[in-house]
């Protein structure tokens, strides 16, 4: 059973899913919680505005946890230094935590909450120090959609998500993909990103514009060398006229493409989860026009080497190579 309160994932994905306008009993349907868990978790952190965004509820609700009990430091010096050294590395404050707990199960002087983590790093900032840099912020605003209608043309021949196998579902095996595009300032320039559902591996590519030629080539430049032909199962994608060459995708990958239903984007949430992560490094007024490949890549080896609590806080670089390793078997 999920515990009380909502992770942050489940967060991200009720925001998703508020602008279509479903009832409180369909999202907790989709979340696997109670109704009234989702009814608390919209009384108790939406905004002023009544607006509900999943980075400012995840922060009320840690500051509430801190809240409510007696502040801690970090019990040594050595235990501050690990700390520290995840924070520079961008990792949050939960990953560097459950880490501890996971490689020194016997030494209770190197476990620490994240909650006394992030007094650790409120305390720095105070002092003009920069740990909170190392923080995630931020989420792309969306627009309602409850009552627009598609505007965009429907590709042809396209094949349904709920035509997708239902192994894909259950995210048992390293190969099936989400896939999607986000946008630089101005519309100068995109990045292609694709995000395999188990290991949460990323790989992505540079395009110049948003057009399909280019996210046919981006495609073929984020898979090559990089993921093995027999781990290209399937990939779920929007339906973004980018997406149109789909059939020379198939074609040169020899993959399954499958399209999400029109602003259903829960039925791609890893991908989404994964953009807005990626968004940290290219926030939405990055210009990337001057984005190299080189660039891009360091921020998604960042990624694919954080420790992930849905991976029982092991890295996707790890779980992916696993998946390759069992090839070889």
């Amino acid at each position: 059973m999920p515990g009380s309160h909502l992770s942050a994932f489940e967060r991200v994905s009720l925001e998703t899913m508020l602008p279509f306008g479903l009832s409180q009993t369909e999202m907790a349907r989709r979340l696997g919680r109670s109704k009234s868990t989702v009814s608390r978790e919209l009384a108790r952190n939406a905004g002023p505005s009544g607006r509900y965004r999943a980075v400012n509820a995840q922060r009320r609700y840690a500051a509430r946890r801190m809240a409510c009990r007696p502040a801690h430091k970090l019990a040594s010096p050595v235990l501050c230094s690990v700390v520290e050294e995840g924070l520079r590395k961008e990792w949050s404050p939960e990953q560097i935590a459950d880490t501890l707990a996971l490689e020194f199960p016997e030494e209770k002087a190197m476990h620490v909450s994240h909650e006394t983590i992030y007094g650790h790093v409120y305390a720095n900032k105070k002092r003009g120090g920069t740990l909170h840099r190392g923080l995630r912020h931020g989420r792309k605003k969306r627009r309602n959609r409850s009552h627009s209608k598609e505007r965009r043309g429907i590709i042809k021949d396209r094949v349904l998500i709920h035509e997708r196998p239902a192994i894909v579902e259950t995210q048992e095996r390293v190969g099936d993909w989400e896939g999607d595009t986000i946008i630089g300032k101005n519309h100068k320039g995109a990045v292609a990103t694709f995000v395999d559902r188990k290991s949460l591996f990323l790989v992505a590519a540079v395009m110049p514009d948003k057009s399909a030629g280019e996210l046919y080539t981006a495609a073929l430049t984020a898979y090559h060398g990089t993921v093995p032909r027999r781990l290209r199962h399937t990939l779920t994608v929007d339906n973004g006229k980018e997406f149109a060459n789909f059939k020379d995708i198939e074609h040169a990958l020899d993959i399954d493409i499958y399209f999400a239903q029109p602003y259903c984007s829960w039925q791609r949430g890893i991908n989404e989860n994964t953009n807005g992560l990626l968004r940290q490094y290219l926030p939405k007024k990055t210009d990337f026009s001057t984005l190299t490949p080189e660039e891009l890549q360091t921020y998604v080896d960042k990624l694919n080497n954080r420790p992930r609590k849905k991976l029982d806080y092991r890295t996707p670089a790890q779980v992916f190579k696993e998946g390759i390793v069992a090839l070889r078997v």
